[in-house]
């Protein structure tokens, strides 16, 4: 029996590596919708080979052009209610959320609601509201399980049960193309230097976040509630081969590792198939040919992003997502070549300052302090 799934964030490039699973394992698939964002053909042209029921785009500027795009069983629509009905359809099995930035937060809650297993590769959904998010999660009795390369490995160690005989989550990092950048030479980084990624093919907010740290930061958040763990549990490594995608040590001293060549359909074909796992599109990694694994502590002086989502997440209540939202302000004017590189910090420290703190949000305060934080970010921006 086919397992029916939705995939938020068709077009980019989480949505690229879920078609391509999808096109591999065809007979175990069958896709009900896709949500793109402004890239309408792209949506309508994944609707039209997929024969989705629902179709939907981020905006209403293109709908028309969409609508006209998409085949006349499909239900074509935007914005954020049309996110929510495909998700909580009632023959929807899985949500492969793999929307950049916070759009995702409200359909993908409802769809927790109604008892759909989330496939997770948008982080900032519980780096914003983890501590709601999970407790739905509990409550409805589904599965979250990790779509990003990191999550999914510590998933795949601890066989999808934390428990309390971890000792301590190695989130593995590449260290982006800065590694070895001294301080002194931060000034002359531009938007072209940073999107060279050395090891990843991701989309230009994810690809700054990796040059800055700012992705693992998110990512250290993130796994401190899909695994229950407290701060000083979790440990960023920098592994510049991202061959090891991340590891857990057990309180024995034993360590579980999981490794794989770096590209995303690998942990995406196991969200989507688990608890099975079947025949990969690609061929198996070669030992006998050498391989050099190294690993390094990350330069917190240099990348101060790991220290100040410590904090955020020590504090709790909004700093988290006013933190994540700081972050996304600063990198949007950086990839518009208006902000300069090490000023990205100097925004997030400031915003994390200026806002109005809340200790135990709800939903709507969680929107309202990141919406406070993007104005405060911008604020200081144009200032």
């Amino acid at each position: 029996m086919k397992k029916n799934i939705v995939i938020l964030g068709c077009t980019g490039s989480i949505g690229d590596s879920s078609a391509k699973v999808v096109r591999h394992l065809s007979e175990k698939f069958n896709v009900i919708g896709v949500a793109g964002g402004r890239r309408y053909e792209k949506t309508a042209e994944l609707a039209k080979e997929f024969n989705c029921r629902y179709a939907s785009i981020s905006s209403g500027e293109n709908f028309s052009k969409f609508s006209s795009l998409v085949p006349e069983s499909c239900n074509a629509g935007f914005g954020e209610s049309a996110l929510t009905q495909m998700c909580t359809d009632p023959d929807v099995d899985m949500v492969l959320c793999g929307i950049v930035g916070t759009a995702g937060l409200k359909p993908v809650l409802e769809a927790v609601k109604a008892g759909k297993d989330i496939g997770l590769a948008s982080k900032e959904i519980l780096v914003m509201a983890g501590e709601l998010v999970m407790k739905e999660v509990k409550k409805a009795g589904v599965k979250m399980i990790p779509v990003d390369s990191e999550h999914n490995a510590i998933y795949q160690c601890l066989d999808g049960q934390a428990d309390s005989s971890y000792r301590r989550i190695l989130l593995t990092c590449s260290g982006g193309p800065f590694r070895e950048t001294p301080k002194e030479d931060f000034p002359g980084i531009t938007k072209k230097k940073a999107l060279k990624h050395p090891t990843w093919d991701m989309g230009p907010k994810i690809t700054i976040d990796s040059a800055t740290l700012m992705n693992k930061s998110l990512e250290l958040i993130e796994a401190a509630w899909l695994f229950d763990a407290q701060v000083d549990e979790i440990e960023v490594v920098i592994h510049p081969q991202s061959i090891v995608h991340s590891m857990v040590e057990f309180v024995d001293g034993s360590i579980l590792a999981q490794l794989s060549n770096p590209d995303m359909v690998f942990p995406i074909q196991y969200a989507l198939t688990y608890p099975k796992r079947y025949e990969g599109s690609f061929k198996p990694m070669d030992f006998t040919a050498g391989l050099n694994l190294t690993f390094e502590s990350p330069d917190h002086e240099r990348f101060p992003s790991v220290n100040i989502a410590k904090n955020c997440l020590r504090r709790g209540g909004t700093a988290p997502a006013v933190f994540n939202a700081a972050n996304e302000v600063a990198v949007d004017y950086f990839l518009r070549e208006e902000l300069s590189f090490l000023a990205i910090w100097d925004v997030i420290n400031f915003t994390l300052e200026k806002h109005a703190f809340v200790q135990n949000p709800s939903l709507d305060e969680i929107i309202a302090a990141d919406a406070e934080a993007r104005k405060i970010a911008e604020g200081f921006i144009l200032k």
